[in-house]
């Protein structure tokens, strides 16, 4: 009897709780953000996020908190005939409100200027952007393309070298691009970045013509 009775009562099921979270090592709390994170850098967004957005919100209310307090100044003012019943009204609705929408009307002014700075270095950088772009030369060399120029003749008997300090004994110069060759000091390439020294060699092989102006052969290369 004792077996059965000891059969049938059934072992009370606990439930498994979550273990509470255990302190650091060295006693200080854990933080609930993210290990990756931070903390004094997301606090500074956070308040740089809230600040933006709370900005103009302030400023509406302490402005109609401020007219509020003058109405209700006003209000309680001209129902006391006696001055000395006034003076509590006069000084929590008038002077009191004046200060609120004054504070409120520099916070939304400054606002606003804040966005205008804003607005104004964006369009600076827009239009230095345009006028670096507008006054780009056409005939300026890449310099990607020089390089990959420079290194794709390793022989160095028809590579092309830098218009230079050793120009002057040069007889043939080029423009990276261009179709035809000239004499050094040719008025076509005269105060023109990116001109190149080449040999009768480089032109026959690039198939470049010899300019009309300066001649810088008898006859074709």
């Amino acid at each position: 009897m004792a077996t059965e009775r000891t059969q049938t009562i059934a072992s009370p099921r606990t439930r498994h709780e979550p273990d509470p979270p255990r302190p650091a090592p060295d006693g200080s709390r854990r933080s609930a953000l993210p290990e990756d994170i931070d903390p004094a850098q997301f606090w500074r967004w956070a308040a740089r996020s809230l600040g933006k957005t709370s900005r103009p919100v302030v400023g509406w209310v302490l402005t109609g908190v401020g007219l509020l307090a003058i109405f209700l100044g006003w209000f309680g003012l001209s129902g006391q005939a006696l001055v000395a019943k006034q003076l509590p009204f006069l000084i929590s609705g008038g002077i009191g409100g004046i200060a609120l929408v004054a504070i409120g009307a520099v916070i939304l002014g400054t606002e606003d200027l804040r966005k205008d700075s804003g607005r104004l270095d964006r369009l600076e950088n827009q239009i230095a952007q345009l006028h670096a772009v507008l006054l780009a030369r056409a005939d300026a060399p890449d310099i990607s393309l020089a390089e990959h120029e420079s290194h794709r003749r390793p022989n160095g008997k028809h590579e092309r070298d830098v218009y230079g300090p050793d120009a002057d004994h040069a007889e043939l110069v080029a423009l990276p691009g261009g179709t035809t060759f000239h004499r050094v000091g040719c008025a076509m390439v005269e105060g023109k970045g990116g001109v190149e020294v080449i040999t009768e060699d480089v032109a026959r092989d690039e198939r470049l013509k010899p300019c009309r102006l300066c001649d810088p052969l008898p006859t074709d290369a």
